[in-house]
């Protein structure tokens, strides 16, 4: 049976009803389904020896006698090889008449070689390329794109020598148990369209094995540019000594990709992951590089990236959602997982259950640590811890003396960024200490600032904040300080300069930063809205976060303490250790409750306080910047911060003593939003101020030094009832030999001295007065000669009469109510 009626007949079964059928190609098929001979893809791998004249380079036209399945002048991305004579290459079809139905035809194309005669042409891709174009078909409905059903490729190992294509819809190609070994410098296995991604979808490679032949290469095993393209369980195989790709598959603009295991253990030899990893160049097994029309949607899982030290993780740019389960990432040299928005896109990255370590890995680019996710904007949302651990670098080990280096980067246009956490040092505090950073491409300038840090600083650990002597050297120009990649500084260890940490405005790109988590922005901007967050259940240790004090970072289930730290708000409903930073905000009780389930234990609940005393809620904190420079954000309180808290505990709760704090003046209101005017009650530094009456159902204890008045009455009204202590009181006796000693209700004393003009005179003018002339009784005495007489009477509420010698000065004592 001749190809050509094969491939009718194939056409024939998928078109009325051939329930399915097995590939090795599509002619294959049909013969296994009529006959029961099987053929394999290397039936494909056609071989030709024509007489046309390629020995000078250039356009060529070959004619065939016999144009195989698949061999076709008109498909587009169709490769053949030419070998024998001269040097060989791989080949691009242009045009001919070959239709791949087995007639004579030619093929055109373009060589860049000299292929004296005896040369062959055949199959760059042992017959893969062919057996796909041969298997493909075209259904009858108007629209519907061509397809293929399945594909599957014989075992063994076949070499190809340019990309194979797979272009049509519908697809599957089973490469299990087969090897390719990509010996082009070039895409190895390209799905879908380059210049299209929605030419073709549903693409399904199962298993898909490659050989880097080609020592330095910088080009994808696999590149996709279709819709839902699903890849299963890819991995390399050791190629040539220095034979690499640039990453296992790239992902270009596909939409709903699919990538469901991914294995690196088999492709490890020649300290290599089957990738290029260097001091320069460092690939990841998974790429997406975003920008223009490459606005990828990724889930990943069940992934095996064991790395040894020779590739990263996954480097999705595309900013259009990735999403990572259920996998091993361990044993990276300088990152896990990228992602984010900086070329454009919707969604930040979500990963749940994924294990990493990075062994003993050091960075290829130099002494600037390893990150677990870098996030470029966006939000990372991760579940089931986080599991991507990174490493800050160690710049010395001289000594047990331990430096803390953060790094503020300066933009000419937008100003000054939050203090990054770079590294540490630990020396014996002689000798210049080398200090090296990643480049921040935006900024123009640097300063470098340091902190010391013990053990018993943990985990109150402070950043630079305020104004302190933290300044390493400052001003440090990018282009005298960075190259290659690298920004390098040096600390003499000599006296800290004085340093007023600047307010944050600059949010700055970061294309790599050491960290477990790190936290930049989309762009090079001054709006924090283009930064990266994080949401997850636990927050780890040494999040870097671009946002220092202006807007929560880290949104997380519970906070442990952290050892290593960046100025940060981390916002955290719990935590299962006694000095890491919780905090809650929950409705008590919905509105409409029905009266059930009162007096009820508070939902916000300060279980245990420990010694105090301390703040329980500041309210307002009068030295943010430092709360946000320190670990967990729980630094010692100040003496100018709004609180409620406790001042004592001795030792047990029923102990507890609450306690109210503010710089200015701690205000009561009753129906009032709190205007600062309408106040009832204020207590200042100064006095206790009330504006309604006060009860006291008990007496008022002074503990003041004895001399010192305890209480001032001010009033210009009668205070009744007013009871003193160790004061006069004013009694009345009546009118009886047995006095009921009643004391006077607002009773008073006026005394004084009146000189006589005549016999008699008047006082006048008490204030407050007596209640009336009657209420009150006077005495009066002459101070000039006692033996002379002298009364005085009530004349009024407000005044008496004084009567003696004329001349004479007449004292008087008035007493009553």
């Amino acid at each position: 049976m001749n190809r050509f009626l094969a491939t009718q007949l194939i056409r024939y079964c998928l078109l009325f009803g051939a329930s399915s059928f097995f590939l090795t190609t599509g002619v294959a098929s049909a013969q296994v389904a009529m006959s029961g001979t099987s053929k394999s893809t290397l039936d494909y791998n056609w071989s030709a020896t024509p007489k046309d004249d390629l020995s000078q380079p250039g356009a060529k036209t070959i004619n065939l006698p016999d144009c195989n399945a698949g061999v076709t002048g008109t498909e587009p991305e169709y490769w053949i090889y030419i070998s024998g004579q001269g040097t060989a290459e791989a080949v691009e079809v242009t045009g001919g008449t070959c239709s791949g139905n087995g007639a004579a035809g030619t093929l055109q194309f373009t060589t860049a070689k000299s292929h004296p005669g005896g040369y062959s042409v055949g199959s760059a891709s042992s017959g893969l390329q062919e057996a796909l174009i041969a298997a493909r078909f075209m259904p009858p409905e108007q629209g519907i794109r061509s397809q293929v059903g399945k594909v599957t490729v014989s075992p063994g190992e076949f070499n190809l020598y340019a990309r194979v294509s797979i272009r049509s819809s519908s697809t599957t190609v089973d490469f299990s148990g087969s090897i390719v070994d990509c010996w082009m410098d070039d895409i190895c296995i390209y799905a879908g369209d380059p210049t299209n991604s929605g030419k073709f979808l549903d693409i399904t490679l199962i298993s898909p094995r490659g050989r880097p032949m080609v020592a330095g290469g910088q080009h994808p095993f696999l590149e996709v540019n279709a819709q839902k393209t699903r890849v299963f369980n890819i991995s390399t195989r050791v190629g040539v000594k220095g034979g690499s790709f640039s990453s296992y598959v790239q992902v270009d603009d596909d939409q709903a990709f699919l990538l469901d295991g991914a294995d690196t253990s088999a492709g490890q030899t020649y300290g290599t992951d089957g990738v290029l990893c260097n001091a320069t160049t460092c690939n990841p097994i998974i790429y997406a590089p975003g920008g223009g029309k490459t606005w990828a949607v990724g889930w990943l899982k069940n992934l095996n990236l064991s790395l040894g030290c020779a590739a990263n993780g996954i480097d999705w740019e595309s900013g259009n959602s990735l999403r990572v389960t259920d996998s091993v990432i361990q044993g990276y040299p300088q990152y896990a997982v990228r992602a984010g928005l900086a070329h454009g896109g919707y969604q930040g990255l979500t990963t749940e259950n994924i294990y990493g370590e990075i062994g003993n890995c050091k960075n290829p680019a130099g002494n600037i640590g390893e990150a677990g996710i870098i996030a470029q904007g966006g939000t990372v949302v991760t579940h089931g811890g986080l599991g991507l651990p990174g490493a800050a670098p160690v710049y010395a080990r001289t000594g047990k003396t331990e430096y803390r280096y953060y790094i503020v980067a300066r933009s000419a246009k937008f100003g000054a960024s939050n203090a990054l956490y770079a590294g540490k040092a630990l020396t014996d505090g002689s000798g210049p200490i080398t200090i090296t950073i990643p480049d921040i491409p935006g900024a123009a300038s640097f300063d470098l600032l340091r902190v010391p840090y013990t053990a018993a600083m943990a985990p109150r650990l402070q950043t630079p904040n305020g104004t302190g002597d933290y300044a390493v050297v400052t001003g440090v120009f990018r282009n005298s300080a960075c190259n290659e990649g690298i920004c390098t500084f040096t600390d003499n260890q000599s006296p800290l300069s004085s340093y007023a940490v600047p307010a944050i405005t600059y949010f700055p790109l970061l294309t790599y930063w050491p960290g477990n988590v790190v936290l930049g922005a989309l762009k090079d901007i001054d709006s924090p809205y283009a930064a990266a967050t994080l949401l997850t259940d636990g927050m780890p240790d040494n999040v870097v976060s671009v946002l220092g004090s202006l807007a929560p970072a880290v949104t997380a289930a519970h906070c442990n303490p952290s050892a290593e730290w960046t100025p940060i708000i981390a916002v955290c409903s719990s935590t299962a250790f006694w000095d890491a930073q919780p905090a809650i905000m929950l409705p008590v009780k919905r509105t409409n409750d029905g009266g059930t389930y009162v007096n009820q234990k508070g939902k916000t609940n300060y279980g245990t306080l420990g010694t105090g005393p301390g703040h329980i809620i500041t309210l307002s904190d009068s030295n943010f910047e430092k709360t946000v420079a320190t670990a967990n954000n729980r630094p010692g309180n100040d003496a100018n911060d709004s609180f409620i808290g406790y001042d004592q505990r001795n030792p047990l709760p029923k102990n507890v003593g609450i306690s109210f704090g503010a710089p200015i003046s701690l205000s009561n209101y009753i129906a009032n939003v709190g205007d600062g005017t309408n106040w009832l009650e204020r207590l200042t530094a100064s006095q206790k101020a009330f504006r309604v009456p006060v009860t006291v159902n008990s007496q008022i204890t002074s503990t003041l030094a004895t001399g010192t008045p305890p209480l001032a009455v001010a009033s210009t009204t009668p205070v009744p009832n007013l009871t003193l202590s160790n004061h006069p009181e004013v009694q009345s006796c009546g009118t009886t030999n047995n006095c009921s000693a009643h004391a006077l209700t607002n009773g008073q004393i006026v005394f004084g001295t009146i000189t006589l003009a005549g016999n008699s005179g008047a006082v006048t003018g008490f204030k407050p007065g007596f209640t009336n002339a009657n209420s009150f009784q006077c005495t009066a005495s002459d101070k000039t000669s006692a033996s002379n007489a002298a009364n005085a009477v009530a004349s009024s509420a407000n005044s008496i009469t004084v009567n003696g010698k004329s001349g004479d000065v007449i004292a008087y004592v008035c007493v009553g109510n």
